[in-house]
């Protein structure tokens, strides 16, 4: 049986409300196309530099309703009390005919001053808003992480007498292959559980790293690396920044999308070490 698609609105706070929405969506899709171009002297047409994509409009036709029209203007306060943009963003959340859920962060643009004919948009028990919502970050995001965990090898780790040590996966292979299933890149959150020392953080496909030098972590000790935008920083379980560890060559890298070679390095690890990567996929459209 095909379970029909859900819509929710997730507030400020974190608290969900289920949304009646119309079959008349506009903007899920792919989001707005920027071209970057420049004219060529004596040339005719121009010249490509790049395409981007660009903030994201998308409405959602909705239909907010009551048993009476007592209840139903209580559900239009509620609406637009929990949607208000002056508290922050929110999310909006759709569970598809498939399976999934993905969610894309925004605001309300305009809708909320609502529209009252009725018998056209209104009437005793119900009220329809064409809410249109803007999202800057223009992706569909995974509802969760996707999270993958390497440790030492105890089988292997007395063949390992030269540093620097790798750490194997639960497949036992000394390099990873890390897919990302979204359309585009994906930033990755790093955990990295001491003890270890002189550790860089390697994608092989792409060619760049993370070096975090003279770096050493003691059994009790924990590092986080979050690379996504608008975050980027490192940090240890007490608050410490530790973001001016980071070598000249480093990057906060990401995943592009399908497989990424990844390769893991620790002097001085143990059982105990370990290091986690987490990421949640982003998709053009729903």
């Amino acid at each position: 049986m095909i379970v029909p698609e859900s819509t929710q609105w997730v507030d400020a706070d974190g608290a969900t409300l289920d949304l009646d929405v119309d079959w008349d969506v506009q903007g899920r899709g792919m989001p707005p196309l920027m071209y970057e171009t420049e004219l060529v002297p004596e040339q005719p047409g121009e010249r490509l530099r790049a395409v981007r994509h660009g903030a994201r409009e998308f409405v959602l036709r909705l239909w907010i309703t009551g048993a009476s029209e007592a209840a139903m203007w209580t559900a239009v306060r509620d609406t637009i009390s929990r949607m208000d943009p002056a508290r922050g963003d929110g999310k909006i959340r759709v569970t598809t005919v498939v399976g999934d859920q993905r969610e894309i962060t925004c605001r309300v643009q305009s809708g909320l001053e609502l529209s009252e004919r009725l018998n056209d948009t209104s009437g005793p028990e119900v009220q329809r808003a064409a809410v249109v919502f803007r999202a800057s970050d223009p992706y569909w995001y995974d509802l969760s992480d996707t999270v993958e965990t390497w440790q030492l090898d105890p089988d292997s780790a007395t063949w390992f007498p030269i540093f620097p040590l790798r750490l194997a996966s639960s497949e036992v292979f000394t390099d990873a292959t890390v897919t990302n299933t979204g359309d585009v890149e994906a930033w990755p959150v790093w955990t990295i559980t001491g003890p270890g020392s002189s550790i860089i953080l390697r994608n092989l496909t792409t060619g760049k790293l993370l070096s975090l030098g003279a770096l050493a972590l003691t059994s009790s000790q924990v590092v986080t690396i979050d690379t996504r935008p608008g975050k980027k920083t490192i940090t240890l379980n007490d608050g410490t920044n530790l973001f001016s560890y980071r070598t000249a060559d480093s990057s906060l890298w990401s995943l592009r999308r399908g497989a990424n070679a990844v390769r893991i390095e620790m002097s001085s690890a143990t059982a105990a070490s370990s290091v986690q990567l987490a990421r949640k996929h982003r998709y053009l459209g729903v």
